[in-house]
């Protein structure tokens, strides 16, 4: 049975929920496009469907709206067929001006920040979830 997400985030919580949903999602640079004139983020990827009980994935679009700039951290956009795996998303909230900073953070230190007017994101599901054996790795930490 197909269970499609279908989320909007216009709070820090809300996009927590999104992060969550796409931790471990897969895409690559040049799945990522930025239209600077309708402030506009969009990617698609390969979304690790965690709330399943077995491994599975699905086709997902992200969009992030009221993107005023962009900027990225140890991503080569050189090569648009490079993976990245990405970890979390977040907003950093700039009370004095009555904006904030989307961070979407990869695996490998890769880092993207949009400045947005204010939060306003999607996630849609798209397509059928499929079987997958290769579950994500998060090694656990000695302390």
């Amino acid at each position: 049975m197909t269970s499609h997400l279908k989320l909007l985030a216009e709070t820090q919580g809300d996009l927590a929920v999104i992060s969550a949903a796409l931790q471990d999602a897969i895409l690559t640079v040049g799945d990522i496009k930025f239209n600077k004139q309708a402030q506009t983020l969009m990617f698609k990827a390969s979304r690790f469907m965690h709330e399943k009980v077995k491994g599975k994935r699905v086709n997902t679009g992200v969009q992030f709206n009221n993107v005023l700039s962009l900027s990225a951290k140890s991503i080569d956009r050189s090569d648009p067929q490079a993976y990245l795996v990405l970890l979390s998303v977040n907003y950093v909230e700039n009370k004095k001006e009555k904006n904030g900073e989307v961070h979407l953070i990869f695996s490998g230190g890769g880092e993207m920040r949009l400045h947005v007017d204010y939060l306003e994101a999607r996630l849609v599901d798209y397509l059928q979830e499929r079987d997958t054996d290769k579950l994500p790795l998060h090694p656990t930490m000695n302390t």
